[in-house]
């Protein structure tokens, strides 16, 4: 299943925290350090997750009640972070 960066870029990140927390199931989901957004699994593309999540999907004209986010496949990964996150990484990745 694909694995996605999910970035809130609105000032209050509650209603995103709160999406991805009620919309995908606990093993799918990862939270970054600090409430900087999120790693999750899902079986789509970005458009779809995103119109999933209630960030994209709203008829012309209405706001989303999301608010504004990046949602970014991740083909391969580098860094530093703390080790919980590549562990679930790493488990999302080989499987």
């Amino acid at each position: 299943m694909p694995v996605f960066l999910v970035i809130p870029l609105a000032k209050d990140t509650a209603p995103l925290n709160q999406a991805v927390q009620s919309m995908l199931e606990e093993h799918n989901r990862h939270p970054l350090a600090n409430n900087r957004g999120w790693l999750v699994t899902y079986n789509g593309t970005s458009k779809e997750l995103t119109n999933h999540l209630g960030v994209t999907g709203q008829p012309d004209g209405e706001k989303s009640p999301i608010g504004a986010a990046i949602v970014a496949p991740i083909s391969s990964y580098h860094g530093r972070g703390p080790n919980d996150m590549w562990e679930w990484l790493s488990l999302k990745f080989s499987q």
